[in-house]
């Protein structure tokens, strides 16, 4: 598989300590809206945790179905604003450990294995890819984030 692994745990390192030097902003709402850094941590470890299973999965048989993921209505059942921030950030890059495990150790037969989802099939190849360019999509948002609070 074309991943650099080297490069997505230093995507993590520096990931991890952006999230840690800015503790002291987690819990700070501009708007009803907009999502503190400490639920954008939340949904990264909801990623993860559907990634884990997908990932697993989807080497065990060819053609899988997950349930659907809304990041609202999970945002609003975990009830997150009132948990631990450094706890959440130590969970976030020992999950993503986890995942380095077993992305490093995928099996190259079960590459082109699908989730058949709604809108169209994606292979675990591209779902590992897209894993990361969704951690990516939301550092950015994370650090418009951080400067929008600090205005």
């Amino acid at each position: 598989m074309n991943l650099d692994c080297v490069d997505c745990k230093a995507r993590i390192d520096s990931f991890e300590a952006l999230m840690t030097e800015h503790g002291n902003l987690a819990d700070i709402r501009l708007a009803p809206d907009k999502w503190t850094l400490k639920e954008m941590i939340a949904h990264l470890i909801d990623s993860a945790s559907n990634n884990h299973q997908r990932f697993i999965r989807m080497q065990l048989e060819p053609v899988l179905i997950f349930p659907k993921y809304d990041a609202e209505e999970w945002k609003n059942t975990t009830k997150i604003t009132s948990f631990d921030y450094a706890t959440l950030v130590t969970l976030w890059k020992t999950y993503n450990t986890l995942l380095m495990h077993l992305i490093e150790n995928v099996n190259p037969a079960a590459l082109n294995h699908v989730w058949r989802r709604e809108d169209k099939d994606i292979s675990l190849e591209a779902l590992i890819h897209d894993y990361f360019a969704h951690m990516e999509l939301h550092r950015t948002m994370f650090e418009e984030r951080v400067e929008e609070i600090k205005r």
